[in-house]
């Protein structure tokens, strides 16, 4: 079954991002731009056309979810986990401001893992096209957090779409291991990973030619 998160007109009135993280991750308030001029937001009654498309993993239920004038997210977890106690993770988020990058927000991930892990390790940014728009991909691990005391790990694949930008994230959280060490987790839910993000994708119903939707 293919989800579609739909954005309300509210949450395009604002252009300032907020990124609204999974617990166990640092917030990332980006300040505004003083020397750059803002786009004009959508006008009232606007449809929003775009649609983020992505197959969720069955079972799984909604362990927190916020919305405000410039954010929105949503975090599921795995049957029997909630947002207290989680081990895995998979969130959406979408901020509106048409100036972020898929590549600004990667290395905010980043930044956060590095200040927030006793050692981090971030893999190269990939960045391409997918359905006509810009994406990035990056994964980084954290050996220990400071916080919680756990090790973790996070993929994140950011789109930017024409108003928005989408950003979906999946993580682990467990044992704490050592810098020279892999993140404790199993290959095949790394496989599991790999293929849930190569399927995200963004689409446009008003732009069938620039940006098909799936039938």
């Amino acid at each position: 079954m293919r989800l579609r998160l739909r954005l309300a007109l509210p949450l395009l009135a604002a252009l300032a991002a907020v990124a609204i993280p999974a617990a166990g991750w640092s917030q990332m308030r980006p300040q505004p731009r003083p020397q750059e001029a803002r786009p004009a937001a959508p006008a009232p009654g606007a449809e929003v056309t775009e649609r983020l498309v992505m197959t969720p993993p069955p079972g799984w239920e909604v362990a927190g979810q916020g919305a405000g004038q410039n954010s929105a997210a949503r975090h599921m977890c795995p049957p029997g986990q909630g947002a207290e106690s989680w081990s895995e993770m998979r969130s959406v988020q979408v901020m509106a401001d048409p100036r972020l990058s898929p590549r600004e927000h990667v290395q905010r991930v980043v930044d956060a893992s590095r200040d927030n892990c006793e050692a981090y390790g971030p893999s190269p940014v990939s960045e391409g096209q997918s359905n006509g728009y810009p994406v990035a991909t990056l994964t980084v691990t954290c050996t220990k957090g400071r916080h919680t005391g756990l090790g973790g790990l996070v993929a994140v694949k950011a789109i930017r779409g024409t108003s928005a930008l989408y950003v979906v994230q999946r993580m682990w959280r467990g044992q704490p291991f050592q810098r020279n060490e892999a993140a404790p987790i199993p290959a095949e839910m790394l496989k599991d990973w790999s293929n849930f993000l190569r399927n995200v994708s963004l689409c446009d119903t008003d732009e069938a030619m620039r940006h098909p939707c799936p039938k």
